[in-house]
């Protein structure tokens, strides 16, 4: 971000690229959030004008070759929680809540905001390349090429076009889970054309899990302290 031009506060003060390398693990992540929360959709979306642009042209290239002609990359996480019911995080979780915390349950994400029949959210898929300007729509219902796991049930499943002119970009969301007799197991799923970089498909696995236990510890009630709900991950 400092390299596009943005102001990067902590502790009442401007940031260089020496002093945040200086900073522990929760300065970090205390200013990240703060940066890309300060700027508002209007502001990021400008600083990273550039950058959203080269992204689109990647999908673009991307569907280009195969779309949703050739066999999708599916990249999963399991993750299992205890101490938690999947209704408990539903509730936890509505659009005002999920809008206001974005930034903080993914170093990768920026915003998320209800728009139309979807949200209008940007985000960088996989920790890899540039962030992504999108608008996503999700629907349990969606198909997908893939079918549920055994005993398992659909979560939701979500489609993803280009926020700048609608392109479909042919990635598609699909989320599983289980009850557990203290909580759920979930499968965390998105798929991919088959020209994605491998580096997205592998990395988004990471990502789900990250994302998906900042919004498990937003539901308890807890940050980066004593968890009275546990997540274990494997991708």
């Amino acid at each position: 971000m400092t390299r596009l031009g943005a102001t990067i506060d902590h502790a009442g003060g401007r940031l260089s690229h020496e002093e945040i390398d200086f900073l522990n693990a929760a300065e970090a992540r205390t200013a990240c959030i703060t940066a890309r929360q300060s700027y508002g959709v209007e502001g990021i979306t400008h600083l990273y004008r550039d950058l959203l642009q080269a992204s689109d042209r990647m999908w673009k290239e991307v569907n280009a070759e195969t779309g949703k002609k050739g066999p999708m990359q599916f990249a999963t996480a399991d993750v299992t929680v205890t101490g938690l019911t999947i209704d408990e995080l539903r509730g936890a979780l509505g659009p005002a809540s999920l809008s206001r915390d974005y930034a903080s349950l993914n170093p990768d994400h920026y915003f998320i905001e209800e728009n139309g029949d979807g949200m209008h959210a940007m985000e960088t898929f996989g920790m890899y390349g540039a962030p992504t300007e999108m608008h996503l729509i999700a629907d349990p219902a969606m198909p997908v090429p893939v079918e549920p796991a055994a005993g398992y049930l659909v979560l939701t499943a979500g489609s993803t076009s280009l926020a700048s002119d609608g392109t479909e970009i042919n990635v598609l969301a699909f989320h599983q889970y289980k009850p557990l007799e203290n909580g759920f197991a979930v499968k965390l799923g998105s798929l991919y054309p088959a020209a994605t970089p491998q580096q997205i498909v592998e990395g988004h696995k990471i990502h789900m899990a990250i994302e998906f236990r900042s919004m498990c510890e937003l539901a308890a009630g807890v940050d980066d302290g004593p968890r009275p709900a546990s997540c274990s991950e494997s991708a």
